[in-house]
């Protein structure tokens, strides 16, 4: 059977942008269902191929601009040609993201590697009906010991989608090492936050490694502890970390270990805010603050709100900072834009009447791709300055 055909008006959104919305579709000929491949036309004009949901916003995620089925074949293309760029951006390393969705052209999927074993996500319909293919396309590419499924996520609900955790293929190995940078660190495919490491922060990891030496670090949200330990690594005389998870500091003083730096790093179990107060109370100081918190704001109807929070945090770590301390401060929220991060750094600093200079940026490295036209792909922002 042939697949159905979306008419669509004049798209709102940009030239190769890849979801079509609910309200821009004008007729629907045949009968999709939820995860059927369907043919979207503008102005009797072919624009793509896509997978379809009823129960989304996103009525249509495009995976190609041309009249074709997304099969085991053309997954596998598309799971080859991101790997080749991955190992030309990144030709040293074996774990890295190796699909982050659209960016990939392979909407609402991402899969990262560690090296012979896979986590899986997936966020749309489409992906959630064709897992198994994935599974296939996955063990004909590589040398696969383990393949997991970790769906427990907030995105899968707006799509009509209920969480799951599972084991696809395989037996994960438990004691599992990756390396980023050089840097060893076990990984909790199963147990661990999201897909069990994060690979944004790659690029960001590295400049905090050589901005540390001789510096006494503070760590906030450290989660397992890769900043920490990159400082520590770069020559920090001391890193105190924190993170409100038990098991994550847990396995933070595992990779300590692991690395050899336990003897610097400290990690304490805590409420961030909380515990910045009590350092500042005691009048603790430092030489580098490193900020990388959850994303507070996952909608626009958050943002007033989840800027206050990102300011009171950012407020925090400039009063721990001694004269010529530098702080690096993340934002993981696609809708906190770069001009917003600085405007979040300058006013918790001007609250405390405080100067700084803006030494470096930094964003997702280069296994998380922005695609221009879809300007959700990008999401990672960081500044780095310097407090006079």
């Amino acid at each position: 059977m042939s697949p159905a055909k979306i008419s669509i008006t004049r798209r709102k959104s940009a030239r190769g942008h890849l979801w079509v919305f609910a309200d821009e579709i004008r007729k629907i000929e045949g009968e999709p269902e939820k995860g059927d491949l369907v043919r979207v036309y503008e102005q009797g004009r072919l624009i793509g191929s896509g997978m379809f949901n009823p129960d989304s916003l996103i009525r249509v995620r495009l995976y190609s601009f041309r009249d074709e089925d997304l099969d085991e074949e053309l997954l596998i293309q598309r799971l080859t040609a991101a790997h080749r760029r991955r190992q030309q951006k990144l030709p040293q390393e074996q774990d890295f993201r190796l699909v982050f969705g659209e960016s990939d052209f392979l909407p609402g999927l991402v899969i990262d590697k560690y090296g012979d074993h896979f986590a899986v996500q997936v966020y749309a319909a489409g992906f959630d009906r064709r897992i198994e293919m994935v599974v296939s396309a996955l063990c004909r590419l590589f040398p696969v010991k383990a393949i997991y499924e970790k769906d427990d996520i907030k995105l899968r609900e707006p799509e009509g989608l209920e969480r799951r955790e599972r084991l696809l293929y395989g037996q994960p190995d438990p004691d599992l090492i990756i390396s980023e940078n050089g840097v060893r660190f076990y990984v909790d495919i199963a147990g661990g936050q999201k897909t069990g490491y994060f690979f944004d922060h790659r690029l960001t990891r590295r400049k905090v490694r050589r901005l540390a030496r001789n510096r006494r670090v503070l760590d906030v949200f450290c989660y397992t502890g890769s900043f920490a330990i990159n400082a520590a690594l770069g020559g920090a005389t001391e890193v105190i970390a924190v993170d409100i998870s038990s098991e994550a500091c847990r396995w933070a003083e595992r990779n300590a270990r692991l690395n050899g730096v336990e003897g610097r790093c400290r990690f304490v179990t805590a409420d961030a805010f909380e515990y910045l107060q009590e350092l500042l109370a005691c009048g603790e100081r430092f030489d580098l603050v490193n900020l990388d918190p959850p994303a507070f704001i996952k909608s626009q109807k958050q943002k007033p709100s989840g800027i206050k929070g990102y300011e009171k945090i950012n407020r925090l770590a400039l009063a721990l900072l001694k004269p010529g301390g530098i702080l690096v401060s993340s934002s993981c929220s696609h809708y906190l834009f770069w001009q917003d991060l600085l405007d979040v750094v300058s006013n918790a600093a001007a609250e405390l009447n405080r100067q700084f200079v803006i030494l470096d940026r930094s964003t997702q490295g280069p296994d998380h791709p922005v695609l221009p036209q879809m300007p959700e792909s990008e999401y990672l922002r960081c500044l780095i300055v310097q407090v006079n």
